[in-house]
Formats: structure tokens, sequence, C-alpha cells
């Protein structure tokens, strides 16, 4: 079974994480985390990638607070996170798939689609709705005037003229007509 590691399971790993890649004594952040110093140093040496610590090494802490600078960081800190975990997901992928536990590493795929589906929504790469645009052509005034235009020009043409009535008829459904538009009847379209 091996050990269980203290930093994976505290509450503020990321902090903690933080606090190793920037190189803060480990006596420091065993008395404000709680994790005992040789906790830290097997955290560190087995559950950090190289990638995560320069990751984290290179991130910048606003100097002034103000509420821009923080969503920045906070931001950058989920960023981080996701970028951590999905490091960790590929790790757990390798391990699967070497195994082949053929289940799992499918399951793993799955959470890492998942992690660069919320990676891109927090990039603003991927757009989470959608605008609809209704426009009820039945009801709008230029195709009023354009059916009533059309069946006056084909009074004259009694077979023309019920042709295009059904026509129009079966585009029309049963939508609502404005007033004082007649519908078209079928004395209408009678010769």
């Amino acid at each position: 079974m091996g050990q269980r590691c203290h930093v994976c399971e505290h509450p503020r790993r990321s902090e903690i994480e933080l606090a190793i890649a920037r190189r803060v004594g480990y006596r420091q952040i065993e008395q404000k985390f709680g994790p005992s110093i040789y906790s830290l140093h097997r955290h560190r040496r087995g559950h950090m990638p190289p990638q995560l610590l320069v990751a984290l090494e290179t991130t910048a802490l606003p100097t002034v607070v103000d509420l821009d600078a923080l969503r920045k960081s906070e931001s950058e800190g989920l960023l981080m996170t996701l970028v951590t975990q999905r490091a960790r997901l590929f790790q757990l992928l390798d391990a699967a798939e070497e195994c082949g536990d053929l289940k799992a590493a499918a399951s793993i795929h799955g959470r890492i689609n998942d992690n660069v589906v919320t990676v891109a929504k927090l990039l603003g790469d991927l757009s989470t709705h959608s605008n609809t645009t209704v426009n009820n052509l039945v009801i709008s005034g230029e195709y009023l005037e354009l059916r009533s235009a059309l069946v006056r020009a084909l009074r004259p043409y009694p077979e023309a003229r019920k042709a295009v009535s059904v026509v129009l008829q079966g585009l029309e459904g049963d939508k609502p007509h404005i007033t004082g538009i007649p519908k078209l009847e079928r004395a209408d379209v009678q010769p």
C-alpha cells in the first residue's frame, strides 16, 4: 500500500505546492500548513513533476491587491491547477495502459477531455452559449404585403391563384394572421 501523502490530502494543497515551488523553507510551510518536513519532501519528490515546479515557480503574484489583479491571479491559479491535474491524469493514463486496464484508461481519457474543455472555457476558446434569432416571416409587414399583392395579381388566373394559395397556406400553417389582412379562403381560390 505505501504511506498516504498528507500534502495530497491537504485542503490547501495548491498553496503548499506553490510555497514548495517558490522555495519557501519546509519548516515555514510546516508551521503554516501542518504537514511535516518529511511529508513535504516526499510530496515534492514523488508528486510534483518538474514541469509543475517550473510553472508554479514562474507564476507572479500581484503586488497591489485590486479586484482585476486578484481575478487575474485567481484565474492563473485555477489554470495552473487544471494544468497540474492534466499532467497527473496523463501519468495515470500511462500507468493504466501499461497495466492493460482499458476501462480505467477510457475513464481517464474522459477526465482529460473534461479538463481540456474546462481550460478552453477558462481561456475563452470555447463558447458555452448560443444565440437564436427567430424571424417570423408570416407576420412581417413585407410578407403580408407580398401575399396580398400576389393574390390580387393572380385574380385573372384562377388556376395559378389556386396553386399559389395552396403553397401559401402550406407555408403559413396554423400561424396567426394579422387583422386587416384577409386569410385565403377556399372561396378565394374558386374560379
